[in-house]
């Protein structure tokens, strides 16, 4: 007997944000995953994963497609519904239900997700744990794109895992919304130095430079680079 056969229906009143679940008719299974709880409304916010002909293993579910990235059903409103498992609810998860917060609410009802979204990021960034804070700060970059600390910090995160690369992608993410940042310029720049691309790491110091002269960081590493340059 499989693992998933021996499972029997839970109410889904009493479903937890994360939970998977399923229902079945005429030989379908229809999967879930519990993005938000709304127990005002009654509201269950879910992903919707594609329907398969035959219920899913544990491994399936890390590869299930997605059907629908966001629907609001009453949470009383699935037929014998059965918990599969919980998995945490990832930044890519929430595209959906981020969008439908952008369309149906004001900034100012989804703003303090954002900022918690935002905590969440600075504690696991204080606790090491780099994988999981980009992803909070993800979620806050998806919901209010414009919030360039989030998008900083998630670089800083890539680049204490040695991700140069997609740390300087972020930092010209950065730079779209928040124009001449010597922060942005400079992490660019020590990003190249890092990986010994010594001629754009002294281009970008030279930017930074340039937008604060009085700035000390970017004259140090100058200082450095040209001495490696020109050795």
């Amino acid at each position: 007997m499989g693992f998933f056969s021996k499972k029997r229906p839970v109410a889904s009143s009493n479903y937890s944000e994360g939970d998977i679940f399923y229902t079945s008719s005429e030989g379908k299974y229809h999967t879930c995953k519990l993005l938000k709880s709304d127990p005002d409304s009654g509201t269950y916010h879910v992903l919707i994963y594609t329907t398969l002909d035959k219920l899913p293993t544990l491994s399936d579910l890390d590869h299930l497609g997605v059907s629908i990235y966001h629907a609001p059903i009453d949470r009383k409103g699935f037929s014998n519904p059965v918990l599969l498992t919980n998995k945490p609810v990832k930044s890519d998860d929430l595209i959906g239900y981020h969008e439908y917060l952008r369309q149906t609410q004001d900034p100012s009802d989804y703003i303090p997700l954002v900022n918690s979204y935002y905590q969440s990021g600075l504690v696991l960034t204080d606790a090491k744990l780099h994988e999981d804070a980009i992803d909070a700060y993800s979620k806050a970059i998806d919901l209010f794109p414009q919030f360039f600390e989030a998008i900083d910090n998630r670089a800083f995160c890539k680049m204490d895992l040695a991700r140069w690369n997609e740390a300087i992608e972020d930092f010209h993410l950065s730079l779209q919304v928040n124009p001449d940042s010597v922060l942005a310029e400079f992490s660019i720049g020590e990003c190249y130095f890092k990986m010994k691309d010594y001629p754009n790491a002294k281009s970008q110091f030279e930017k930074a430079q340039r937008i604060d002269p009085s700035h000390e960081a970017p004259r140090l590493f100058l200082d450095k680079v040209n001495k490696i340059l020109n050795g």
